[in-house]
């Protein structure tokens, strides 16, 4: 993966930035807090909104010759804050409920779309010297990720969570022992659905033969997982658990964003398909934003020492 944009094109995402949020002539914008601002209000600082602007700026244009860069803003502060709709409106200069609805739904679903070309699966391999070596490893890391939501009373069993009992939406997240950058999402599920059927019916028909999985004990006792207890030695378990660690640090970082933090409530009068559809947009954009941010060092993940090979 490549970033392409210039101090010009991160300069002009600062102008927009500084426009939208209306800030005060009074104050000095150019400060040590201004990514600390960028972060607290878009989730990413401008090198990122730039790259991800450059990525989309050429569909973008083809599509809607009203679309600005300041919408974009706007789909990130969506994401990131999600709150009330007058909360987000007063926060990018007051535009019209249905405008900002239209503008920044439309700049998600852009984001989104950028999930195959960011988030790559073969990308697990990074780092390795010789995969003709490899025999009964793990390249990956895989976790659960659930998220709350809204449901009609009372909630259906299904979609029951008990991270926070209530309901909500699953998502299966993998990370590349390597890197540490995400290399697979799978969702969304009701949170009620077994770990270890969302893993025998999806990541585990793309495993490689020889080809293993760090995880927790949610998936005991399946094939081609590897939970804490199967470390053979103390220096083992420890590697183990600092790779799980690392990852239950990705999925913080995707729950940086208040949309996946705060209980999901767009929906069209509870329904449970469109509900699934709009948060699976907005999941996939987030992960995108993130994993851009760890590809940059935006965001950064501790280093682990990884050297366990199973038999």
């Amino acid at each position: 993966m490549n970033i392409n944009v210039t101090d010009e094109d991160i300069q002009a995402i600062e102008d927009v930035a500084r426009a939208t949020v209306r800030w005060p002539d009074r104050r000095r914008w150019d400060s040590s807090e201004k990514d600390a601002r960028f972060k607290s209000l878009f989730g990413a600082s401008s090198l990122i909104i730039a790259e991800i602007w450059y990525r989309i700026e050429e569909t973008v244009s083809l599509e809607d010759t009203n679309a600005e860069r300041k919408h974009l803003l706007w789909a990130l502060v969506f994401l990131k804050v999600y709150a009330t709709e007058e909360i987000h409106c007063a926060i990018v200069g007051w535009p019209s409920a249905e405008t900002f609805r239209k503008y920044s739904w439309y700049f998600i679903k852009k984001i989104f779309d950028l999930e195959d070309e960011v988030i790559v699966w073969h990308s697990r391999f990074d780092g390795q010297p010789d995969l003709e070596d490899l025999e009964h490893d793990c390249m990956i890391s895989v976790d659960c990720l659930d998220c709350p939501c809204s449901e009609k009373f009372p909630a259906s069993p299904d979609m029951f969570s008990s991270k926070f009992n209530g309901p909500g939406i699953k998502y299966e997240v993998g990370c590349c022992i390597k890197t540490g950058f995400i290399v697979w999402i799978n969702g969304p599920f009701p949170a009620g659905n077994s770990e270890k059927t969302i893993f025998r019916e999806g990541l585990l028909t793309k495993l490689e033969d020889w080809e293993l999985v760090e995880c927790d004990t949610g998936l005991r006792g399946v094939e081609h997982a590897r939970i804490p207890e199967h470390g053979l030695t103390d220096g083992e378990r420890k590697q183990k658990s600092q790779i799980r660690g690392r990852h239950e640090n990705v999925n913080g970082k995707l729950k940086v964003y208040n949309v996946l933090g705060a209980y999901f409530h767009h929906h069209s009068g509870r329904d449970r398909e469109v509900m699934f559809e709009k948060h699976a947009i907005c999941f996939g954009a987030v992960s995108v934003i993130t994993q851009l941010k760890l590809f940059t060092g935006d965001d950064v993940l501790y280093d682990v020492e990884y050297d366990v090979h199973y038999s």
